[in-house]
């Protein structure tokens, strides 16, 4: 349930990276899922690429009730610590949160 219901401010505690991206590809190998991504902002972390890959293990779609993104979709893209991958769908009122939570010590 953290994925759907996370704070921003929950968010940054949680991640290493954090970016706002659209799907340009989902692939299944195995249990996992590989999203790929074109970075439209980051919000933590090193300044990303213009693109990215995260494995999502396939089961956490239906374990966070969220759907399965898609090629398009905007999303926000979480790389913890432990690399642990998370997505979920972002909107543009999510990520002006996100935003005004931003850590001082991190002006992007």
């Amino acid at each position: 349930m953290f994925a759907r219901d996370t704070k921003p401010q929950d968010w940054y505690d949680w991640a290493e990276v954090l970016v706002a991206a659209d799907v340009t590809g989902v692939e299944q190998r195995g249990r996992m899922d590989v999203v790929s991504l074109r970075v439209i902002e980051t919000f933590k972390g090193p300044q990303a690429a213009e693109a990215a890959t995260l494995e999502v293990p396939n089961n956490l779609w239906s374990v966070c009730h969220i759907e399965r993104p898609v090629i398009g979709e905007r999303v926000l893209g979480a790389l913890n610590a432990n690399n642990d991958a998370l997505l979920v769908p972002l909107s543009e009122g999510y990520a002006a949160e996100l935003r005004s939570v931003r850590p001082p010590s991190d002006p992007r």
